[in-house]
């Protein structure tokens, strides 16, 4: 039972962060969003989605590791950031930016 509110308590703080992310910085301040440098390398733009794949890239170390809570924990914010990412603006990671 801890495990499933553990699970669910992530998954939350997860896509309501992203949520807050997308509201607060891209529908209220439009400016943000062309001098948002944060995601972009070399003419690619890293989503915000990318924090829940690297949450996912953490599991492994946390599973050798035996803490199976800690797991439940990354995979639960990882989903939740990808999901809120996905309905925003798809299910992208990495895009080419036009110049």
């Amino acid at each position: 039972m801890l495990e499933l509110v553990l699970f669910l308590l992530a998954f939350s703080l997860g896509f309501f962060a992203s949520r807050l992310w997308f509201i607060f910085l891209y529908r209220s301040h439009p400016m943000v969003k062309k001098l948002d440098r944060i995601g972009l390398h070399k003419g690619y733009h890293f989503h915000h989605s990318m924090y829940g794949l690297t949450a996912f890239m953490v599991v492994p170390i946390a599973l050798t590791n035996h803490h199976v809570l800690t797991t439940l924990i990354l995979i639960g914010f990882g989903l939740g950031v990808i999901i809120d990412h996905t309905i925003e603006e798809g299910f992208v990671f990495i895009t080419k930016e036009e110049d």
